[in-house]
């Protein structure tokens, strides 16, 4: 027998109280940590935002590709690549974000365009 629960008679679930930037900068220790024990590559920086937002940025170079896809296979998430016009010439955003106990983490890099080989 099926168990149907009517959902539109529930009541509305409370949202989650807003962590302290203290809180967030704790839970992006703790992912940092999680990372170096599975051996994936560490960012070169890191931010908290009481938006409950965690970024953590790669260097700007070719490997973080690689990095951020590591990442990616780890912790799931949306994984884009989106080409951009720098000042220093043509630049590719790759970024992934995903979410980490309930906060918001992005992860990414702005590299620069490689010259094409044929």
């Amino acid at each position: 027998m099926v168990n149907t629960i009517p959902y539109a008679s529930q009541p509305a679930l409370a949202e989650l109280p807003r962590l302290s930037v203290g809180a967030l900068a704790y839970g992006a220790v703790e992912l940092l940590e999680e990372a170096l024990v599975l051996g994936l590559p560490q960012p070169r920086y890191l931010s908290v935002s009481s938006t409950q937002h965690i970024g953590l940025q790669f260097d700007p170079d070719r490997s973080s590709f690689t990095a951020i896809t590591k990442w990616s296979l780890r912790f799931g998430g949306v994984l884009t690549s989106t080409p951009h016009g720098g000042q220093n010439g043509p630049q590719t955003l790759c970024r992934l974000e995903f979410a980490y106990y309930g906060v918001d983490v992005e992860v990414y890099a702005m590299i620069p365009a490689g010259t094409a080989t044929t």
